[in-house]
């Protein structure tokens, strides 16, 4: 389980918070009404972000998908960080909010510390590229959902080409296997949109493969990726039509099942279907 899953997953989760936030029904929740926050209190909405954290977590806590909870806790941090805070305060003070939030699920409303192993996992550093992958990945997505719209001029540029170069930098310059995995993932899924969706080839629209310095690992494709996202279909499609694929590597470069090489840039697929749709 990547701890970035959560980057590829966005849609499904900030429809529904955004559903708990901007619900005129009354709830007045256990734990909302004296909650305080010095940062919501100044947007004068921190009744409404209590209680849509508080349903969210409700609902969470009846999925039985471990990796499903896991991102959608991971998530729950970008959507505080990014949507109710609108990114003017510090990850520190964005994960004392979010851990106050959950102290009240618990107390108020029998969490029975359901999501300790997820919640606890993250710190200042994972929150930090977590946001900045799902940053990244709703760039690529606006993009695709734009695609129809574009000029001639414009039709094979996501406009991620800067930041992608600036997070491959930091990949490559840290430690972070997790973080560089999901990037490399995130390139792969946008190259493919580019000549594919977009029919555009020239090299300069495609981003560079993540390759790290001294480095040749495998890197497993989280189970959530075949569940959840845009490559689930074809992967399940590539498993049916061939269960010995990764005795036959060398002559079929193409086929990927479970695994690839990090430094592998021979990608392509087959069935495709936009994973927005799914949830």
């Amino acid at each position: 389980m990547s701890l970035y899953n959560a980057a590829a997953l966005s849609n499904r989760y900030k429809e529904k918070l955004d559903s708990y936030k901007n619900s005129i029904e009354v709830k007045n929740m256990a734990g909302c009404s004296g909650f305080h926050n010095e940062h919501l209190y100044a947007k004068g909405n921190q009744n409404k972000i209590c209680e849509a954290v508080i349903s969210f977590l409700s609902n969470l806590q009846m999925e039985t998908d471990p990796i499903y909870r896991d991102s959608g806790c991971k998530y729950l941090y970008y959507w505080l960080y990014t949507y109710a805070l609108d990114k003017t305060v510090t990850t520190a003070n964005t994960l004392n909010l979010y851990k106050d939030l959950y102290r009240r699920y618990n107390e108020y409303h029998k969490g029975l510390n359901t999501f300790d192993n997820y919640i606890n996992d993250m710190n200042e550093h994972t929150s930090d590229k977590l946001v900045k992958l799902t940053d990244i990945y709703d760039i690529l997505d606006n993009f695709y959902e734009s695609r129809t719209s574009l000029d001639t001029n414009n039709k094979c540029k996501s406009g991620v080409t800067e930041l992608y170069a600036k997070y491959l930098d930091e990949c490559r310059k840290g430690y972070d296997d997790d973080f560089c995995d999901e990037l490399n993932i995130f390139r792969k899924k946008h190259n493919f949109i580019i000549q594919k969706v977009q029919l555009c080839q020239e090299k300069e629209y495609l981003l560079p493969p993540v390759v790290r310095v001294n480095r040749v690992r495998m890197t497993i494709i989280p189970f959530t990726l075949i569940s959840f996202t845009a490559l689930g279909p074809w992967i399940r499609h590539q498993i049916g039509k061939n269960r010995n694929v990764l005795n036959n590597m060398n002559e079929e470069p193409d086929q990927l099942v479970y695994s690839y090489e990090i430094e592998d840039d021979n990608f392509s697929m087959q069935n495709y279907n936009i994973a927005y749709n799914s949830s």
